[in-house]
This record gives structure tokens, sequence and C-alpha cells, in this order.
């Protein structure tokens, strides 16, 4: 009888408790961690690049700044290889990039009379830029903006009828564009990327080194680079688990 009283007050008293009190007795003994997001592009990286690369050029006279040649098209490809870390937070993403390619980048043209039977190839033959990112995730795909610095090898050769003289010099300048990244797997992404590249202008032939050839040249070059590239995400990265916090 005794029992029965006891337990009956028992579940009365349980009943009337509070809901935060009553909560106590199931309350889990842990807090889950909170999920990681469904995508994270934070992390270094290693990849490929290719694709085409076209522009234009024109010969001045270092002196006057008078045009010599008329403004020619420069045309060709590239093969290279890019390095990057990214930093994600939220949606935002950015970071780093720089790359290194092989071009084959070339065209020539007549000058403009009373020099007329001289003629100026040019041929890029280097191409590397240095850049900051900014992007937008958007799950497996990744939107951004790119801009820094290029530098570029180019080689300048003058032909006519004495003979050829050629020079080679590195052309510093800027370049901004922007691309799309997707995801492939944890680890692979692809990326389609578009950069217009501004070089400095650059003295040639200053003195020339035969008097008979046009001496105290200057050389205008811009470029307008597309191309696709693979890239491996490194298994290391040390902010990476930060911002997964």
């Amino acid at each position: 009888m005794c029992t029965a009283a006891a337990a009956l007050a028992l579940t009365v008293t349980v009943a009337h408790m509070p809901a935060g009190a009553a909560d106590l007795s199931v309350a889990p003994m842990y807090r889950p961690l909170p999920a990681a997001p469904a995508s994270n592009w934070s992390g270094s990286y290693l990849g490929i690049v290719g694709g085409g690369v076209w522009g234009s050029a024109v010969v001045h006279n270092d002196i006057t700044g008078v045009d010599q040649t008329p403004r020619f098209n420069l045309n060709g490809g590239f093969l290279g290889y890019t390095s990057g870390y990214n930093l994600q937070n939220g949606r935002l993403v950015y970071g780093y990039e720089g790359d290194t390619s092989y071009v084959w980048n070339n065209n020539s043209s007549f000058e403009f009379p009373p020099n007329a039977a001289f003629q100026n190839d040019v041929r890029e033959r280097w191409l590397s830029t240095f850049r900051g990112r900014v992007g937008y995730d958007y799950g497996n795909w990744l939107l951004y903006a790119t801009a820094g610095a290029v530098w570029a090898t180019v080689h300048m050769d003058q032909v006519g009828p004495p003979g050829i003289i050629g020079e080679t010099h590195s052309h510093w300048g800027w370049t901004a564009g922007g691309g799309v990244e997707m995801r492939l797997s944890r680890e692979l992404t692809a990326k389609v990327e578009y950069l217009y590249m501004g070089l400095q202008d650059k003295s040639y032939f200053n003195p020339a080194p035969n008097p008979v050839f046009s001496s105290g040249q200057r050389l205008s070059v811009d470029d307008h680079l597309v191309r696709v590239g693979v890239n491996y995400k490194l298994p290391w990265s040390i902010l990476d688990s930060f911002f997964r916090r």
C-alpha cells in the first residue's frame, strides 16, 4: 500500500515539474559539431593550363614617338602550370594565383617608308602572371574576378637587305579578367578563364648594333588570353581546418 502511494506521488510530481526541469533528465551529454559546408575551396593547389592568345603590336620611333609600322595582330597558343591558395569565409572565396607558360605568339610587319624594305618580327616566348582572386561560392561552382601583374619575354628581329638583328627584353605590365571554376571531385577542379594583359613599352636596338638598321625602336604589345585548366587540391592546409569552424 505504501509502495503504491509512493509511486503515485512520484508520477504526480514529475507531471507537474517545469518543462525545463523535465528536459534535464533526457538532455544529451554532448553538443554535436556543426556540419561542414557542402563545398570548401580553402587550400593550396597546383594545376596545368593551356589555351589561345591573341593581341597586337606596333613599333614606334623611340625619340619622336612616330609609328614605324602599322599596328599588326599577334596570335598563337600557350601551355604552362599554375599554383595558388584559396581562403573561404562563408560564400566568399579569395586568394592568390601565379602561373608560368611557354608561349608561341607572333607575327610581323614591314615598316613605313622610307624604311619599307625592313620588316619587324615580334615573338612572345614566356608569360607569367601574379594575381589576386575574389570569388563567390555556388556550391560546386566558383565564379571569380582576378587582377595583378604580368611579366613577358618578347623577342624582336629586324630583317632587311643588310641582314638581320635581334634583341630579347622583358616586359612588365598589368592584367585583369575573370573565370568560372567547377568541382570535379574532392581534389580536382576545372576552370575556364579570360585575361587581358597590357604590357609596358620597351626600347629595342638603342643603339642598333649595325648603323644600317633603324635604331631606337620602341615596341608596344597587348594580349588577350583564354585558357582552360585543371587544378589539384593538395592534401595539406594549415588554415583549412580553421575556416571550417
